[in-house]
């Protein structure tokens, strides 16, 4: 069952329960959320999961952090500051499920989120999840217990983009134009081969903030390509094209919604990702214009075990967070 943006956060998933997850959680300078982002996974119902942490040499103690949370995740801290990408990567070649769930950071789940995109998981199928903001200053009150989903605060969902030229797509507006995606396209299926709305290519609707990809997948086709370390806004995009191209579907599921905790310095960490936005897109486009990689799996192995080699192991243990569900 895929809800509607009017059913409520304790709807819960039809059918059995999806096979075992492995949940990705790459972290830099996460601290302020990290602890309260296990907890939500702890609590997920209805799915066997394990949880890698990778920290990307953090300045702050989130790694510590995680790494004494009970849910016992594997916790790994990279040597040197690398970028989300090659984080993902080494979470990725430490999972061994068949579906790796890409949770960012600052990304809390309430209880049903995981079990909604286990029932729908498949060895062919990018599931995209969406988010919805709080601020970092709502949990000093307790957790959080949401009743309504607001998907409007996606932007896959609702976007409003300004008058002028549309970064990705070259698109000219002589007036702000706001674009409704899933609605509009009939959950994506009128998106894709090549087919542009606004600024919204196939690939582009992947973000990683929450998004379940099948692992073998990741892997055959390199992973995330790590040349965009300080840039923002299309990794995950290129890896959606990577996997789009490799045989993969795109499917929205519009009932795992994840509340995405802004950060104490949201302004001054926006501006820096927008100032980036021009290399970002020139980056993506020259990645776009090569041939597909081959003997993807053969390079993302070695370039995470590399990584390993140089890395803290704060917590090994691979614990299976089994639902009482």
């Amino acid at each position: 069952m895929i809800a509607t943006r009017d059913n409520d956060w304790r709807l819960r998933a039809a059918g059995p329960v999806g096979a075992p997850l492995s949940v990705v959680v790459p972290i830099r300078n996460r601290a302020f959320a990290i602890t309260h982002v296990l907890d939500a996974l702890a609590a997920s119902e209805g799915v066997d999961l394990e949880v890698v942490v990778v920290d990307d040499a953090s300045d702050d103690d989130g790694a510590f952090r995680a790494a004494a949370h009970p849910c016992r995740p594997t916790v790994i801290r990279l040597a040197r500051p690398v970028g989300s990408s090659v984080a993902r990567n080494v979470g990725t070649i430490l999972a061994s499920a068949p579906t790796i769930v890409y949770v960012d950071g600052d990304m809390v789940l309430p209880p049903l989120t995981l079990r909604e995109l286990a029932s729908h998981a498949a060895d062919d199928l990018v599931l995209l999840g969406f988010r919805q903001h709080v601020p970092a200053a709502a949990f000093d009150a307790g957790p959080l217990t949401p009743t309504n989903v607001d998907l409007d605060q996606d932007p896959r969902v609702s976007t409003v983009f300004a008058a002028g030229v549309l970064p990705f797509s070259g698109t000219i507006l002589d007036s702000p134009q706001r674009c409704r995606l899933l609605d509009e396209t009939d959950d994506l299926r009128e998106l894709g081969h090549g087919r542009w709305m606004f600024d919204w290519s196939l690939p582009r609707t992947v973000i990683t903030a929450l998004v379940a990809m099948p692992r073998d997948a990741v892997i055959d086709v390199g992973g995330f390509h790590p040349g965009f370390h300080g840039l923002w806004g299309a990794e995950d995009a290129y890896i959606g094209a990577k996997l789009i191209a490799a045989g993969c579907k795109v499917v929205p599921v519009r009932s795992a919604v994840g509340l995405h905790v802004d950060p104490p310095d949201t302004q001054p960490e926006d501006g820096r990702k927008q100032s980036s936005l021009p290399r970002t897109v020139a980056f993506y486009r020259s990645l776009l214009a090569q041939p597909m990689p081959i003997g993807g799996g053969a390079w993302l192995r070695e370039h995470a075990q590399a990584q390993l080699d140089r890395a803290t192991v704060m917590h090994g243990g691979r614990t299976l967070i089994r639902s009482t569900s």
